[in-house]
């Protein structure tokens, strides 16, 4: 071969590598969808560690409406605004971003293509001070005491926006439970109680006052010992045009529902993330994104491997398309 011919293969050959590079599709979308919602809880710094697979992660999923918790409280919405910008570069300024600042490590972060307007009334959710004075109670070192104080003096991992898809308004609430808790009886789980009530309450005031389109809330529950914090923010107890459904999400094998991954931990696999939404949605798809439970081709489509992926959280995200009734 000529010196001038491999130079010209060369030359192909990277040509040819970025579109090799964006090869990977996004995960089709049902029939009928409106839009498409995700939540996943990123492990605080883990989102900028691990920014990189994040990027090619949230193109596969390909939301119009991200929510995001756990995000840490030391970063701010340009900071989130410049990793999205790089799932599409063509379009840097799309992502509309909204910071939580409430709750101490782990806030709600919200991005859509679209306006949001944050809800101020979820600025800063204090902790009823009945809680604090039992948490004051509870037996623990002072390294622990020190940190529950200034966590509790932070308020609930909660925030709230009423975004704008398709010319409806929606009311989107984001949450971060308390985690933890071996039993029944254990104070993460009480606390759990009084966050989920006390997020509830203000929704209900919020959803009365704004009568929005619809009602998403989202986010990690925390629901180690059961679905009571959950079935506290559907609001069972109320009229049925204000209680919210689960969108009961699966893996990609159709088997699985975990979302939190607890090999190697206390705490077994378990479905602890999720979406629930008001009447007026309805769920076309519903699915907990990992590539380790896709199919070959599936992970192929997507552009992810397992093994890069899990890395990035302990959490999977759940990805839910959505239709107006």
């Amino acid at each position: 071969m000529s010196r001038q011919a491999l130079y010209w293969l060369i030359g192909l050959w990277l040509a040819l590598l970025p579109h090799a590079g964006n090869s990977a599709e996004t995960w089709p979308r049902a029939a009928g969808t409106d839009f498409r919602a995700m939540v996943w809880n990123v492990s605080r710094e883990s989102f900028y560690e691990h920014r990189g697979t994040y990027v090619a992660a949230l193109r596969a999923i390909n939301a119009d409406f991200m929510i995001f918790d756990e995000m840490s409280g030391t970063h701010d919405a340009n900071d989130v605004a410049g990793v999205l910008q790089e799932i599409d570069p063509a379009h840097p300024q799309a992502w509309q971003v909204a910071y939580g600042s409430s709750g101490y490590n782990q806030r709600v972060v919200f991005a859509l293509r679209a306006p949001l307007e944050p809800l101020r009334q979820f600025n800063y959710l204090p902790y009823p001070p009945r809680l604090v004075a039992r948490l004051r109670k509870v037996p623990i070192n002072p390294q622990q005491r020190e940190w529950l104080d200034a966590n509790l003096a932070a308020g609930i991992g909660s925030f709230a926006v009423e975004a704008r898809l398709g010319g409806r308004r929606i009311i989107a609430v984001g949450v971060d439970l308390q985690c933890c808790g071996d039993s029944d009886g254990a104070w993460e789980e009480d606390r759990r109680h009084v966050e989920a009530r006390e997020i509830r309450t203000l929704l209900d005031r919020v959803w009365t006052a704004r009568s929005p389109d619809a009602v998403i809330v989202a986010g990690d529950f925390n629901a180690v010992r059961g679905l009571r914090p959950v079935n506290l923010l559907q609001g069972k107890h109320k009229r049925a045009e204000l209680r919210l459904a689960i969108a009961e999400a699966k893996h990609a094998n159709g088997v699985e529902v975990w979302t939190w991954d607890g090999r190697g931990t206390p705490f077994p696999s378990r479905p602890i993330d999720y979406m629930l939404h008001s009447r007026e949605l309805s769920v076309r798809q519903a699915l907990v994104f990992d590539p380790e439970t896709m199919s070959a081709d599936e992970r192929q489509r997507v552009g992810l491997e397992a093994d890069e992926f899990k890395p990035l959280s302990e959490h999977r995200p759940v990805v839910v398309d959505f239709a107006w009734r």
